[in-house]
């Protein structure tokens, strides 16, 4: 074969050198998007796991004859336009409580290692270390959200609020390197309902109708996000 049926040879066939690779790209990157969601659904599915188990452990408080008021998966902000959302909000007259539940471990456990700066390591049965956030900083957040909320849309102020971190995985454990003094409580959640109902704030309570006024503008607050 002479040069230039060579060159010509060569410049038929680029195009189709192009395309596979384009192909093979396109297989490529497909594949690792479909992995990576696989994985943001695992990571969903726990965390939906994990609730459901903190809310069967509230739903003594919501009996008809309870004195407390129970949310799951609600907004709540100082407006429509800056919320938070918050895994579950207990009212009572002790106290107004919002849940952080953390599904770490998933079912098999393992331990949380807290170290001296506050910073969380998962050590999970399989072997497997991994830097976790530490949700403190999300209650911080949500207690500034619930503030703002309770002030300029309930119009009430110097109320008991208190955040909470549940972990719901039963065999999962916290080791800490250097007690902290941290004004979140971590706790399992089979210790959540003796907490909320021994919690006491001084002689700071929650009147029925100051209860019965803050679940309202609950309520109204989520149906207009959901009407949105």
């Amino acid at each position: 074969m002479e040069k230039g049926e060579k060159m010509q040879t060569l410049l038929m066939l680029s195009p189709i050198f192009l395309v596979f690779l384009a192909a093979v790209y396109f297989i490529w990157a497909f594949k690792i998007r479909s992995q990576k969601l696989a994985r943001q659904k695992e990571i969903i599915k726990a965390g939906d796991k994990g609730e459901y188990k903190v809310q069967s452990i509230l739903s003594p408080l919501e009996k008809p004859n309870s004195r407390y008021k129970v949310y799951h998966n609600v907004k709540l902000g100082p407006d429509a336009l800056h919320t938070n959302e918050y895994d579950s909000v207990v009212i009572g007259p002790n106290g107004i409580f919002h849940i952080e539940t953390k599904n770490y471990g998933g079912e098999r456990g393992g331990i949380i290692d807290v170290d001296s700066r506050g910073n969380w390591i998962l050590h999970k049965k399989n072997g497997y270390s991994k830097l976790i956030n530490n949700p403190a900083g999300q209650v911080d957040s949500h207690e500034y959200r619930l503030k703002g909320f309770l002030n300029r849309v309930v119009g009430v102020r110097n109320l008991p609020t208190q955040g909470i971190i549940v972990l719901s995985c039963d065999k999962i454990s916290m080791r800490y390197n250097k007690k902290t003094n941290s004004d979140i409580p971590v706790l399992s959640r089979h210790e959540l309902l003796n907490y909320i109902h021994n919690y006491n704030r001084g002689n700071l309570v929650l009147y029925p109708r100051t209860i019965k006024k803050i679940c309202k503008n609950i309520e109204e607050m989520n149906r207009m996000a959901k009407a949105n």
